[in-house]
Parts: structure tokens; C-alpha cells; sequence
């Protein structure tokens, strides 16, 4: 039967089933990212996912503390949000240069048959080089704070709590191999994560993975300009707006962070 709250978990592997069943359950899917990130992802149909212990992850905290070090090495993620509102620390984050900031927007629909349809994942090295079947699961992340040798634990999600102590079967759920891709520190709530998670059958030693996005998807993307986002002049941008799939921040010119460039002895940002 399938777990609806968070209350009702008694052990790990209720656990991970309830964060599937919340990840499947969202009207929409949103990905802050830039707007050179997207052509990539719009005009090659595909979709490249970051193995969880990589370097280049900004959480080193999660690959380290959370899971499992030999399970992280054969499961890839691409993380997204839930929840409509705009999320002021994630334009900051991840929309990197602010004038390129984007927040792409996937209907649960097309995402779900998306995920259900993928079976095969393609190792990446600059270039698809491999296929290889693989598990490939969207959930939702579970927030976890306390200190971990105490063993009462506080696990949180959308609001909800649970304290682990008293049940037997959330024992050291932070470190549990199979909570590897579910579970974060408490300090990350703030990004509403939804996950797609990819797990493979062996290590394969690549740092990231794409899988192909098909036609339905592409066609059912919606985009949303960061409030600094400066209008570009290629082909899928005008292709865009005629398509009204473009949509402006409710804090267009009213929200500026701080470059690091203004920091800088140059005073202007350049791309590589």
C-alpha cells in the first residue's frame, strides 16, 4: 500500500517509496539554469545528469554524509523545484550570469510519461559514447537534521516532521545505501528539490550522463525570464515568444544581486 504521509513511515524502504510517490505528484517541474544551458538541452534533445559524489557539485556535504559513498558512484541526478512561487536563492544560485537567468517549466503530464519512457541512459564523455540500461526514478528529497550518532534525527518534508527516535526501522536513515539521491541536511530545505534520479547497474568512472528528451517534452516547455534577464536575439528565443512560451519574473527590474564582477579590478563580466 503506498505510504501518503510522512507519519506513516516506519522504515527506509517506506520511506524512499513515499518520496517516489510525492515526486510523481506535482503539477509542475521547474529547472533554474541559464539561457545557454537550455539551447543546449532545447536544441539537442537531451538532458545531462551530474554523478552525486562529482567535484562540481555545489553540496559535497550530501555525497559525503548522506548514502552511500559506493552507491554515489553509479547514481546520477538532475535536480528540479516544485512549487510556483519564485525562489529568490535559486535565481541567485543557479542563473548564473543574472542576464541570462532562466526557470524552465515542465507539466507533470509530459514529465511523468517522460521518466516511465526512459530506460536507457548514455554515457557521457563530451559526447554520448555508451548506452546502458538503467533505473531511472523521479522523487522528491527528504530533509534531515540532528545529530546523526544520537539517533533521534528530525526528518522533514514539505512542512511535516518526523522524529526517527522510537522507530526501529529509521535507525541511521541518513547513511542507508538505499537513501543514496533522497536525503539532504536540513540546510537545503529551502530549494523545494524534486529529483530526477538515475541509478546504473555498475560504476562506469564518467562524471555525467545524458538521457534524450523526447518531441512532447520539448513542445511543452514553458520559460520564464530571471528579473534581470536581458532579451537574446537567437532563433529560439524569437521562436519562443511567437509561441507565448515565454513568460517575464513578477520582479522584473525589481530585484539586482551583487556581481562578483563589481568586486573586480576589470568591473564587467565576460564570457569565456
Amino acid at each position: 500500500m503506498c505510504t501518503k504521509q510522512l507519519t506513516d513511515v516506519t522504515d527506509v524502504d517506506t520511506l524512499v517509496s513515499f518520496l517516489k510517490t510525492k515526486g510523481e505528484n506535482h503539477k509542475c517541474y521547474y529547472h533554474y539554469t541559464s539561457w545557454d544551458s537550455f539551447l543546449k538541452i532545447f536544441e539537442n534533445s537531451s538532458f545531462l545528469l551530474t554523478r552525486g559524489n562529482s567535484l562540481n557539485i555545489n553540496d559535497q556535504h550530501e555525497a559525503l554524509m548522506k548514502g552511500s559513498w559506493s552507491t554515489w558512484n553509479r547514481t546520477y541526478i538532475g535536480s528540479f523545484a516544485y512549487g510556483q512561487s519564485e525562489n529568490m536563492a535559486m535565481w541567485g544560485l543557479y542563473g548564473q550570469p543574472e542576464t541570462d537567468a532562466i526557470r524552465i517549466a515542465i507539466p507533470r503530464a509530459e514529465m511523468l510519461n517522460w521518466i516511465h519512457g526512459t530506460k536507457e541512459v548514455y554515457i557521457w564523455d563530451g559526447a554520448p559514447i555508451d548506452s546502458i540500461r538503467a533505473d531511472v526514478t523521479l522523487n522528491d528529497i527528504v530533509y534531515v537534521s540532528g545529530e546523526a550518532p544520537s539517533g533521534n534525527l528530525l526528518l522533514s518534508h514539505q512542512g511535516k516532521t518526523l522524529e526517527t527516535d522510537n522507530i526501529p526501522g529509521l535507525k541511521g536513515v541518513d547513511t542507508a545505501h538505499q537513501m543514496t539521491g533522497y536525503i539532504k541536511n536540513a540546510a537545503w530545505r529551502y530549494e523545494n528539490e524534486v529529483r530526477i534520479r538515475v541509478e546504473l547497474p555498475y560504476s562506469v568512472g564518467k562524471e555525467k550522463i545524458m538521457i534524450k528528451i523526447p518531441d512532447y517534452v520539448l513542445s511543452a516547455i514553458t520559460v520564464m525570464e530571471g528579473p534581470s534577464f536581458v532579451y537574446k536575439t537567437d532563433d529560439i528565443c524569437k521562436l519562443l515568444h511567437s509561441q507565448h512560451r515565454i513568460s517575464e519574473s513578477a520582479f522584473t527590474g525589481l530585484l539586482k544581486y551583487r556581481s562578483l564582477c563589481s568586486l573586480c579590478a576589470h568591473g564587467a563580466f565576460e564570457k569565456k
